[in-house]
C-alpha cells in the first residue's frame, strides 16, 4: 500500500507549479502516494509563523533556502534536507545545485547597479526570499549600505510581480531568481539586467524531522534517479546530493 506524503511548494509560480508536480509524481515508484499543494504568498514558513512541517500538514517541501536554516535551527527542529536538489541548465551553474540573484530595472533606466537606487523603490518578492531580498541586503553592506536609508522597499509578493511591477513602472528595480529568468527565456521586454549577485545554494528539498530515515532514504534516491528527460522542460538537468554544510 503507497504511504501518503503530503508535499508543498513554496516555489510557485516563480518556478512553474509543473516542476514540482513532476518531481513528486517521481516518488510514487518509491512506495509514495504524494499529494501537491501550493503556497504562493511567501518563500517558505518564515520564523515565529505557523509551522506546517511541526504540525505534520507538510511532510515534503520546496522551500527557500533562509527558511530551510529557520526551520532546522528551531528547537526541536522540524525539517531536515531531503539530500538531493536541482541543477538548472545554466551555464554559470558548472553543473552544482547553485543559483544566481540578477538585479534588474527598465531598459530606458540609466542605472547601472544598486548603488545608483538611493532614493528610488526596490521591488522584494518577500521576507524569505534569498534572490529576492536577502541578496540585496548582503549587496547593500558590502556598498556600506543601509536598506533603511537606501530605497524605499515594496513588498510585491513573487518574482513575476515584481517584474510586472518594473514594466509597469511601480517600481524601479528588482532583485529576480536567475531560474525565474532561465524559465522566461531572460529579462522580459522592457527590462534588463544590470548585477548579478551570487552564486547561492540553490532552494533546497526539506521534508520534515518525523519522517522515518528510511523514508528519506526512499525519496532522496528517487530524486536522484530522476530521468534528465522529465526535468528538461523546466530547465533543470537533474538533482544532485547536497548537504547541510552546502546551505551553511
Amino acid at each position: 500500500m503507497p504511504v501518503p506524503l503530503l508535499c508543498r511548494t513554496w516555489l510557485s509560480p516563480g518556478l512553474p507549479i509543473e516542476l514540482f508536480e513532476t518531481v513528486v509524481a517521481a516518488l510514487e515508484p518509491a512506495g509514495f502516494a504524494p499529494e501537491l499543494t501550493s503556497d504562493s504568498t511567501t518563500s517558505g514558513p518564515a520564523p515565529g509563523a505557523h509551522d506546517p512541517f511541526a504540525t505534520g500538514e507538510v511532510q515534503l517541501g520546496f522551500i527557500c533556502a533562509p527558511s530551510y536554516r529557520a526551520l532546522a535551527a528551531a528547537d526541536p527542529p522540524s525539517v531536515t534536507l531531503a539530500g538531493a536538489a536541482p541543477v538548472f541548465s545554466d551555464a554559470r551553474n558548472g553543473g552544482r545545485p547553485v543559483y544566481f540573484a540578477e538585479l534588474v530595472v527598465a531598459t530606458g533606466s540609466d542605472v547601472i547597479g544598486l548603488g545608483d537606487l538611493a532614493g528610488g523603490r526596490f521591488g522584494y518578492n518577500d521576507l524569505a526570499s534569498q534572490s529576492g531580498y536577502r541578496a540585496m541586503l548582503d549587496r547593500l553592506t558590502d556598498l556600506g549600505l543601509d536598506e533603511h536609508h537606501f530605497a524605499e522597499l515594496i513588498r510585491t509578493g513573487g518574482h513575476r510581480r515584481s517584474l510586472d511591477a518594473l514594466v509597469d513602472g511601480t517600481i524601479d528595480a528588482a532583485s529576480i531568481d536567475s531560474n525565474t529568468l532561465l524559465g522566461l527565456g531572460g529579462a522580459p521586454a522592457g527590462t534588463r539586467v544590470v548585477e548579478t549577485w551570487g552564486p547561492y545554494p540553490v532552494q533546497p528539498v526539506v521534508v520534515g524531522t518525523s519522517l522515518d530515515a528510511g523514508s528519506v532514504a526512499r525519496i532522496r534516491a528517487a530524486l536522484l534517479d530522476l530521468a534528465p528527460g522529465a526535468l528538461a522542460p523546466f530547465g533543470v538537468t537533474r538533482f544532485a546530493p547536497v548537504t547541510a554544510a552546502d546551505y551553511t
